[in-house]
């Protein structure tokens, strides 16, 4: 039952644990917010943030029974439409945190960028200078077009490209997936050493999507007339 006690309620998830509500439908984006700027230095300095265990900010949730128009996809990941809940779970603030973080892990398509890859590489050889280093995410954080010398035609991207097969670049959703090999894979590449730069870089990233928390507000007992009138400033800014 509903009270003024809680029309405003804090809450957090993981990374993880917020896509996976996202991919199981529990959150939907309403197709009254704006479009995606999606560009990939933006991406790269959200998760710079992560990295650096910086707050993102909140991601605005409305609860509510009423049924919206939502997004039938995000970042090219279909999302159905067409189921019905006692309770519906709307975005109103967050989308682009949201579609930048869940094409950086799971992949998808950007509008205006044809045979883009969006999926997230990190570069377990970039140390962090110390902790005002404002711009070692730029060579850390890679996109594949940044990795990929096309068989030797790309000589900028040779180094990237033998660093990727040598398992020294890998994938964020690997770390979701697969942490155990990408551990493994140091292992039998000679970097034995608890406490070797590369290694320590691979437990931060693994603590990252283990301890690093999505700080959500959660609004419920609101009408649709009122949340296109108080979070204006929200969906158009």
């Amino acid at each position: 039952m509903f009270t003024y006690t809680n029309r405003i309620k804090p809450d957090d998830n993981s990374i993880v644990d917020y896509l996976k509500n996202l991919l199981d439908k529990k959150y939907q984006i309403p197709t009254f917010q704006r479009d995606v700027v999606w560009e990939k230095e933006n991406v790269k300095k959200l998760w710079d943030s992560i990295y650096k265990f910086y707050p993102l900010g909140s991601i605005l949730i409305w609860k509510t029974s009423t049924k919206l128009e939502s997004h039938r996809e995000i970042g090219g990941i279909q999302f159905a439409d067409n189921f019905h809940s006692n309770e519906y779970q709307y975005i109103l603030d967050g989308q682009q945190r949201t579609t930048a973080l869940l094409t950086s892990i799971y992949g998808g398509k950007i509008a205006d960028k044809e045979n883009f890859d969006p999926k997230l590489y990190i570069d377990l050889t970039v140390d962090l200078t110390d902790v005002i280093d404002d711009t070692s995410y730029t060579k850390r954080f890679l996109f594949w077009d940044e990795i990929d010398d096309k068989d030797g035609q790309l000589k900028s991207n040779s180094g990237k490209t033998q660093r990727y097969q040598d398992k020294l670049i890998v994938s964020l959703i690997d770390f979701i997936t697969n942490y155990s090999q990408l551990e493994k894979n140091l292992y039998e590449n000679g970097y034995t050493n608890f406490e070797h730069p590369y290694l320590q870089q691979l437990r931060r990233i693994r603590d990252i999507f283990a301890y690093y928390r999505i700080s959500l507000i959660e609004l419920q007992g609101i009408e649709v007339a009122e949340v296109c009138q108080i979070f204006e400033p929200y969906i158009s800014a």
